[in-house]
């Protein structure tokens, strides 16, 4: 378990980037914002830090849920994130791989803990803001977590069978 993925987690919001980053296997490429995204990579992978999951494919799908009913946003800023090339060459090389079969079996392997955090989503005091703002990234991440009532999923919530893919990450690599 990452020190962020702890629910009273001491780090900053920007330490617990660095634990993120960090926590990336040498196989992996992180992908860090350029002039062309501002910060969209970083309030993304923020999004990961604040919800409490790794960088695996399963709790990418996880985490679309907890963007999309926990976090305040502008669709048109969301969806430009899929136009980044990074995400759009990621993207297209998962879908060669995986076909349209492969990401229905991660959304079904992944459905039922979508819907614990939709659950969860409703008992947050305020949604998280997706735009990151730059003093958010000095506080302490369960100082955030506690001014927006999140409360991220346990150990024992992550009940899913992950997928294996040539891209899965080996817990012990994490």
């Amino acid at each position: 378990m990452l020190e962020y993925q702890k629910q009273d987690c001491d780090l900053t919001l920007a330490q617990g980037l660095q634990c993120y980053y960090d926590s990336f296997p040498e196989s992996k490429e992180v992908f860090y914002d350029t002039p062309e995204s501002g910060t969209l990579l970083r309030d993304h992978d923020c999004t990961h830090i604040i919800f409490g999951l790794d960088i695996s494919l399963d709790q990418e799908a996880i985490l679309d849920t907890w963007v999309l009913w926990g976090s305040k946003f502008k669709w048109g800023y969301l969806l430009s994130y899929a136009k980044l090339p990074q995400i759009k060459k990621l993207t297209k090389s998962l879908t060669k791989e995986l076909g349209i079969m492969g990401f229905l079996r991660l959304y079904w392997n992944v459905i039922a803990v979508k819907r614990k955090v939709i659950y969860k989503t409703f008992k947050m005091k305020k949604k998280w803001p997706f735009k990151v703002p730059e003093e958010y990234l000095n506080m302490k991440i369960a100082d955030l977590r506690d001014v927006h009532g999140i409360r991220i999923l346990e150990k024992e919530e992550h009940n899913y069978s992950p997928l294996e893919w040539t891209g899965s990450i080996n817990k012990r690599e994490i």
